[in-house]
């Protein structure tokens, strides 16, 4: 018929027909299920919502698997956080949940059952600790240098509070506290944790941002790039979520490329609509995090805090109350680009951009419908592939100075370490023992719900806590547990007539600690890393 001659065909026919020569795969076959491939893959797009959306790469527009990921009706307000019961040795908070950064610091899942570990995290600048001041050296300064006041230095992004002191020295890993009342005069180079050991460079001297710096700060928050501020923990420059998301820039623009080598126009629209819409919801879940700082100057305990999991392993992290109030007590909230009231007129553009381009897909020629197909399952496998990576490669966390300090006679916590069938074999008791041995403290044992409340149990924290101020690292403390417990009631109350409790003789500054309970999360999703 004529209505089949080529020739009698408009150009625009040529270009958005999927019904003339070589529009087709051989012996007709068609690859309509291309517009499945676009929106398989959910999931591991969702393992890594928060990467790809924490810089401005968000918003460069390429193709992407399962964009619908990113359409939800709200956004969260807070990052998803790892069950666990944590508690401060001095501060008394007790919460059930780990803090996302905090979990990727150190990842509670790679602690085997009754592991020990036992870690000191400080902030890396001093300046970096919220709203201090580090006083500069006055040596071989001018007079008009010293009497010039000194600008306050903020690294985290959100507002800046007052300048305050720091909390009391931390000592070794033997858990030993000095208890000193602390004024609030100013540092003191003597009893910072931070500041550093003798002979080391002054601190203080403010180091110039190296371009990966500045580049990266950029990606993560350009409204800052005017002020001094740094954004709290961005996403890496090298991150392999960047990596991708440039690859899959090009990718992109080598699909529209190719599909206008062969005259493909449906295919040039659905590439370009899909891709503009990943820019759109980008664009409306893009976040920053903010980290939570101290407001007033007073003088406050030691942040430490200990972490207990499900399967009966202890980590101890000895750190400052400003460490702690970012990683631990503190809330970590998402502070996004855009309002919420714009963020849902983002979300219906979007779903209409990829309602369209999915249609579109399915009208391509055999050709780009090949090519798109191949570029999906390349991209959903390089996703999928990515999972396999530790999140510690995808955030800047050089704002933390991270050291192992466990006791070497804890590091085998989890392991049998000897023929004896009660001190050698790996138990909660004896895991239990070593977090008291190092903290000198059973306080927050009660508090955490770590041990029953029972008269046996009681007698044996008190019994721990004694032999670890004591500093007796031989003591039998499965043997005497399992002794105690065949104990009755009366039987301890014998044992312990004429004894003062040891913990009496402890001050637990956490019991004067507001509030007494916390208020738990709820619906709390798992840790998977999603949005």
């Amino acid at each position: 018929m004529a209505d089949d001659d080529p020739s009698l065909r408009s150009e625009a026919g040529k270009w958005f027909s999927s019904d003339v020569a070589g529009a087709e795969g051989p012996w007709g076959w068609r690859l309509d299920v291309v517009t499945l491939l676009a929106v398989i893959g959910e999931s591991s797009i969702a393992e890594h919502a928060q990467t790809i959306t924490a810089s401005i790469f968000c918003l460069f527009p390429r193709i992407i698997p399962a964009p619908q990921a990113f359409l939800k009706p709200s956004r969260p307000p807070r990052l998803p956080e790892t069950t666990a019961k944590m508690t401060g040795v001095y501060s008394g908070v007790v919460l059930d949940t780990v803090g996302f950064f905090a979990n990727i610091i150190h990842p509670l899942d790679e602690l085997q059952p009754f592991a020990f570990k036992v870690l000191e995290i400080k902030h890396t600048d001093r300046n970096s600790a919220g709203g201090i001041e580090v006083p500069l050296p006055l040596n071989g300064t001018n007079l008009l240098a010293k009497l010039r006041p000194r600008k306050k230095k903020q690294t985290n992004s959100s507002h800046e509070p007052p300048a305050f002191t720091r909390a009391p020295q931390l000592d070794g890993c033997n858990g030993a506290k000095d208890h000193t009342p602390t004024t609030n005069t100013g540092f003191s180079s003597s009893a910072d944790i931070e500041a550093g050991e003798p002979g080391a460079p002054i601190q203080g001297i403010t180091r110039r941002m190296t371009m990966k710096e500045k580049i990266q700060d950029f990606a993560a928050n350009p409204t800052l790039v005017n002020t001094a501020r740094r954004p709290a923990i961005p996403a890496t420059l090298y991150s392999p979520v960047h990596v991708l998301s440039v690859f899959s820039v090009l990718l992109t623009g080598s699909l529209i490329a190719f599909a206008a080598c062969y005259q493909d126009g449906t295919a040039i629209l659905a590439v370009s609509l899909v891709s503009f819409a990943s820019s759109v919801v980008g664009w409306a879940s893009w976040w920053k995090p903010i980290l939570m700082n101290r407001s007033h100057t007073n003088t406050v305990p030691e942040g430490d805090v200990i972490i207990r999991t499900r399967e009966g392993a202890f980590l101890l992290v000895k750190c400052t109350e400003e460490v702690a109030r970012e990683l631990y007590s503190g809330t970590e909230e998402c502070e996004y680009h855009v309002s919420g009231r714009a963020y849902r007129g983002l979300m219906g553009l979007g779903t209409c951009l990829l309602m369209v381009s999915v249609i579109l897909l399915g009208n391509c020629k055999w050709n780009s419908q090949i090519f798109i197909g191949a570029s999906y399952i390349t991209l959903n496998g390089l996703y999928w592939a990515m999972g396999l990576i530790p999140k510690r490669y995808f955030w800047d966390l050089s704002r933390y100075d991270i050291n192992d300090i466990t006791p070497k006679e804890a590091l085998n916590a989890h392991t049998t370490t000897s023929e004896d069938p009660r001190e050698g074999v790996k138990s909660f008791t004896r895991t239990l023992w070593y977090a008291i041995r190092v903290t000198k403290r059973t306080a927050w044992v009660n508090r955490s719900g770590a041990a029953p409340i029972t008269p046996q149990w009681d007698l044996w924290l008190a019994e721990a806590e004694r032999e670890a101020n004591k500093g007796n690292t031989k003591w039998n403390a499965v043997a005497r547990k399992d002794v105690i417990m065949k104990m009755s009631e009366s039987d301890i109350k014998n044992s312990v007539r004429g004894v003062t409790d040891p913990a009496r003789h402890v001050d637990d500054e956490a019991k004067q600690a507001a509030p007494a309970i916390e208020v738990q999360p709820r619906n709390q999703r798992p840790a998977v890393g999603t949005l």
